[in-house]
């Protein structure tokens, strides 16, 4: 595994973080797991992500890049409906931290979340993608999204 670091800098013209690239340098490589840090550098708000990643096999393809899975399909009604509030969640925190929204769950995590519905956040670090970075900044309150659906009785068919 290797490891790369990015700074990306606050743009005030937006108020968002630029992340091209970023993304480009994602197009052939697994993100196995990511670590932020908030800084203010000469007056400039500055985000530096520490990401930990191995190089893809046969070009960079994904197997979900042809024809992208769609990992909603998988789930039923109720998973479905999970789905939906935990994207729906993921969007909103995206958007409050100015991160792209993949950063913090991508739609693979998404589903295993609303398919395996943790109760506990060495449960939730069990999901394939949630290490422990992303279960400290972000796990209690996945919990509690689960939490509130069950309570909600949204978790039945």
């Amino acid at each position: 595994m290797k490891l790369k670091i990015f700074t990306l800098r606050l743009d005030p013209a937006t108020g968002k973080f630029d992340d091209q690239e970023l993304t480009e340098f994602q197009t052939d490589k697994d993100v196995i797991e990511l670590s932020e840090h908030f800084l203010v550098h000469e007056k400039n708000p500055t985000l530096a992500l520490v990401l930990r990643y191995r190089e893809l096999p046969d070009g960079g393809r994904r197997p979900q890049d042809a024809g992208r899975k769609d990992w909603r399909a998988e789930l039923d009604a109720a998973g479905k409906r999970i789905y939906d509030e935990l994207r729906l969640w993921r969007g909103r925190k995206a958007k409050r931290e100015g991160l792209p929204p993949y950063l913090i769950l991508n739609n693979r995590e998404l589903a295993e979340l609303a398919m395996r519905r943790p109760d506990s956040l060495a449960k939730l670090r069990e999901i394939d993608g949630i290490g422990e970075a992303k279960s400290q900044r972000w796990g209690e309150e996945m919990l509690a999204v689960l939490a509130k659906l069950a309570e909600g009785d949204m978790c039945r068919p």
